[in-house]
């Protein structure tokens, strides 16, 4: 059996949501996350935008 472990990584991954439907997924690094979640509210303000941080997967647990 193989199972995957999660860890919080230096990445951060930005989604903009029309309703319960993810319209852009971008994982980046802190800095540029952040720059890209203020682009995406200035861009889509009437939607729901997220910044959180991003899960790797770190392989096979043995």
């Amino acid at each position: 059996m193989t199972e995957s472990l999660e860890i919080p990584a230096e990445q951060r991954r930005v989604r903009v949501w029309f309703g319960a439907h993810t319209i852009a997924d971008h994982t980046a690094t802190v800095d540029q996350a952040a720059q890209y979640e203020e682009a995406m509210r200035r861009r889509f303000a009437s939607l729901r935008v997220t910044n959180e941080p991003a899960l790797v997967s770190s392989g096979p647990v043995r």
